[in-house]
């Protein structure tokens, strides 16, 4: 037993700092997540939650617990100016810490709508334009991803019109797949130009704001990202 714990504290000391690789966006797995059903919580508050990156320097990526040892060895390291989009924050869910976005207000006008990092979060700042697969959305319809689609228990997608039937023929499915027949689709859901991208995606929400062909802001008001999910999924904002 004693080998044991010697073998356990050698090996916790060789481990740098931050140098946390298997954490996830949005998946809190501090050293206190026991995982699986009857798991100790590793919080119940935000409060409770710090945001982390894979080095004490580097912009968040995602949350652990406060009493985490990577939040204390990276208290007194001094990093240079920070070039962190600031959208993100730790939250609690579910007894869990995770990486949440962060409403930031934004007065930019984009012709692509607002960046959207790695987090999956918006930044202040303009989408670079993209190769276009289509400039409108009545430029993408709604198709099958798979060979049974959502209707027949499997899930959709959206393409470029013209592209369609590319897209259905790379399928290669058989005349009869074989399907639960259980309809899976999220009707809430249509094809949009997301980018230069066709998406399947929830209607813009009301007041939505940031490109050229919406309504600006009412007086008193100002655009808002990562505020309401439906505008997040396609680089826009809302006024608040």
């Amino acid at each position: 037993m004693r080998s044991l714990l010697v073998m356990l504290v050698v090996a916790l000391a060789g481990c740098p700092a931050g140098s946390l690789d298997d954490k996830s966006v949005g998946n809190g797995t501090g050293s206190d997540d026991m995982g699986g059903e009857g798991a100790i919580p590793e919080c119940s508050a935000d409060s409770d939650c710090a945001t982390a990156g894979l080095k004490c320097c580097d912009c968040p990526t995602y949350a652990v617990p406060e009493r985490d040892p990577t939040v204390n060895a990276c208290m007194g390291v001094m990093c240079p100016m920070s070039t962190c989009p600031d959208n993100v924050r730790a939250a609690c869910s579910g007894g869990q810490c995770v990486l949440a976005c962060k409403p930031l207000a934004c007065d930019l006008t984009c012709a692509d709508g607002f960046m959207i990092d790695a987090t999956g979060c918006e930044e202040c700042a303009c989408a670079p334009s993209a190769a276009l697969g289509c400039t409108s959305d009545g430029d993408c319809v709604r198709v099958r991803a798979d060979c049974c689609g959502c209707a027949g228990g499997g899930t959709d997608t959206a393409v470029a019109r013209g592209d369609a039937a590319a897209h259905d023929a790379a399928l290669m499915c058989p005349s009869n797949p074989s399907c639960s027949g259980v309809d899976t689709c999220a009707m809430d859901q249509a094809p949009a130009c997301v980018q230069g991208t066709c998406e399947l995606v929830s209607p813009l929400p009301a007041g939505a704001c940031g490109r050229p062909d919406l309504m600006a802001c009412p007086q008193g008001q100002i655009c808002t990202l990562n505020a309401d999910d439906g505008a997040t999924d396609r680089g826009l904002g809302v006024c608040m």
